[in-house]
């Protein structure tokens, strides 16, 4: 991601963002590969930065040294969005008990907001509190831009795994074109569960229906990215006041894509254990197999801390609660359904399956993003200009068909 304005990151109010496209080759383990190129769309990091850390990246420990040191020398010489984006890098792949994974965090939120200044300050972002069971969840308002005639409101929320800074700039992107946007972090997701303890709930429609009181609207579109493409169809089959929700990508069932994950063998075994209540046998199965696979080892640690699991069985346990089996048929809005075609993450099947159980929604658009569209991963991570571009001109056509 880059802005014309500075090349820097800086964050003005009213330019628009461009985002680069292509998926880059920086690693032969998909995971860091994936995670490398999220830094470079998302975070706006230099090329050079992120070619320099794949190649001394091995290990989790690896990520972290390497990350921290280019956040460092970022911050050092005042390139303050790029030593954002590395923080926020480090701390990723941080487990949960690594003393500094906090200190990381708050260090990205920070110069975040640093670079962001001249947009909170001019009333370009609101910063809301909203009122949620016995504490409050963090809201940015983005208010229309684009000319006189506003094309709706647009609600929008992260995963497993994302943070209301990086989605900034996606929001940016559909507010430039005239859209409302108001984006939030939920239960289990960046400050709310860094500072604030609170695990992820798979009730979505709770904190859905929270920001939808908080600033009194209804008739919007609802937008999950990565497990928001769970989330959001499980709060719009509950919430009459979403009259549109985009899976930003399909998440049908988040135990299925967990399971899978390591292979046809550890799927089998994976859910055999479950089924049959082997706690023992299946959480010695994911530690001995996190000893060899970094990324499984993160998976499983973050997985515990997003869901508030205690071992390896409870998380997959908690998981299956994430399905949209028994609800998709519930879901009665306009649904937009986006799926990269090499996605590392996300079987295709489930794709499938997703759209033939949407048999009460009002429509349903399905769009698989391919090599040729440089969008065929995980979110379209190699093409996000694209993406918002379809989900920004579906938005508009659907409010227009149906009047809202």
């Amino acid at each position: 991601m880059s802005r014309p304005a500075e090349p820097e990151g800086g964050l003005e109010a009213h330019v628009e963002f461009t985002f680069r496209t292509g998926t880059h080759s920086f690693h032969r383990d998909r995971n860091f590969n994936f995670q490398l190129n999220r830094q470079i769309k998302l975070g706006g990091a230099p090329m050079e930065d992120i070619k320099k850390a794949a190649v001394s990246i091995q290990t989790l420990d690896d990520w972290k040294r390497e990350f921290l040191a280019l956040a460092k020398q970022a911050e050092a010489g005042a390139r303050l969005a790029h030593a954002a984006c590395c923080y926020r890098a480090a701390e990723f792949f941080m487990p949960p008990g690594d003393p500094d994974k906090h200190p990381a965090f708050k260090k990205a939120a920070e110069l975040f907001r640093m670079t962001a200044q001249p947009d909170f300050a001019s009333g370009m972002v609101e910063e809301h509190r909203v009122p949620y069971e016995n504490t409050w969840l963090p809201a940015w308002r983005l208010p229309a831009l684009g000319g006189s005639r506003k094309k709706g409101v647009v609600v929008l929320h992260g995963g497993f795994d994302s943070t209301i800074e990086e989605l900034y700039a996606p929001a940016s992107g559909m507010r430039n074109q005239g859209f409302d946007i108001v984006m939030f972090e939920g239960p289990g997701q960046g400050s709310v569960l860094h500072d604030q303890g609170l695990p992820m709930t798979p009730e979505w429609e709770k904190p859905v229906a929270a920001v939808l009181n908080h600033f009194n609207l209804s008739g919007v579109t609802l937008v999950g990215v990565s497990l928001g493409g769970y989330l959001a169809p499980r709060a719009a089959a509950m919430e009459p006041r979403v009259h549109r929700v985009v899976a930003w990508d399909v998440l049908y069932d988040f135990f299925e894509v967990l399971s899978r994950a390591g292979g046809p063998v550890i799927e089998k075994t994976v859910k055999t254990f479950v089924r049959l209540g082997a706690r023992a046998a299946l959480n010695r199965m994911v530690r001995l197999r996190a000893r060899f696979d970094p990324c499984t080892a993160w998976g499983a640690g973050h997985g515990m801390r997003v869901l508030g699991a205690d071992s390896p069985f409870d998380f997959f346990e908690r998981a299956r609660q994430y399905t949209m089996r028994g609800i998709s048929e519930l879901v009665c809005q306009d649904m937009l359904v986006l799926a990269g075609a090499e996605d590392h993450f996300i079987p295709m099947d489930l794709f499938h399956r997703q759209a033939r159980e949407l048999t009460g929604a009002r429509s349903y658009t399905g769009r698989v993003f391919t090599w040729a569209d440089m969008a065929e991963d995980h979110c379209q991570c190699g093409n996000l200009k694209l993406a918002l571009d379809v989900i920004s001109a579906w938005t508009e056509e659907r409010g227009r068909t149906r009047g809202a």
